[in-house]
């Protein structure tokens, strides 16, 4: 009878250190370790550099381009607010700049005079600006680039840190599984010494 319950206990038990290890083993050992004439490292430190490749080529050509960016930026809500922000950034320079010695009336008059000049001519400057940009900024930035020196730069144990934070329960749940499964196996193995002597 023990010996029919060791073997259900025994498989669930070898299914779920059997996980434990696989998943350790996507981020350890983090340096190269070599038994029995084989190389052994876990996945995120040797894959590293093409995980972070793909991961960049991923986010640019499916999540987010420049063009994207740009096409945000271009928006009339947007050119709105940026003139605005002209607006106010040289309103405020000439009340500095313009001397003392003017009257105050005369100087906000001359002021509102500029910024309503600035802010008529800013409407088509800033489109031209956010065309010119946009096709520079297309040319010279590649998101693909930034995304995967970004986690080149990640330490291996800081990838590890963020995988866990995001997935821990999932990570769990296949430790659990593992031994699910080999109870399952046990069971069939007892049923099969059963029915078959």
């Amino acid at each position: 009878m023990i010996r029919w319950l060791a073997i259900p206990i025994i498989s669930a038990f070898i299914g779920y250190l059997t996980n434990v290890v696989a998943i350790k083993m996507l981020f350890h050992p983090r340096q190269p370790v070599s038994i029995l004439g084989f190389e052994l490292q876990g996945l995120l430190p040797r894959r590293q550099q093409e995980i972070a490749y793909k991961i960049g080529e991923v986010v640019e050509r499916e999540l987010l381009s420049v063009d994207d960016l740009v096409s945000q930026i271009s928006t009339p809500e947007m050119q709105e607010k940026m003139v605005a922000i002209v607006s106010e950034k040289v309103r405020t320079r000439l009340e500095e700049v313009m001397p003392r010695v003017i009257p105050a009336n005369l100087t906000r008059m001359l002021t509102d005079l500029l910024e309503g000049i600035l802010v008529r001519e800013s409407r088509s400057l800033v489109t031209q600006v956010i065309e010119s940009a946009g096709q520079h900024l297309t040319a010279q930035i590649k998101v693909s680039e930034i995304v995967q020196n970004r986690i080149l730069e990640f330490d291996v144990l800081q990838m590890e840190k963020l995988v866990k934070e995001v997935s821990l329960r999932e990570l769990r749940q296949i430790e659990v599984l593992g031994g699910v499964l080999g109870l399952l196996i046990g069971l069939v193995q007892v049923a099969i010494i059963t029915l078959i002597p």
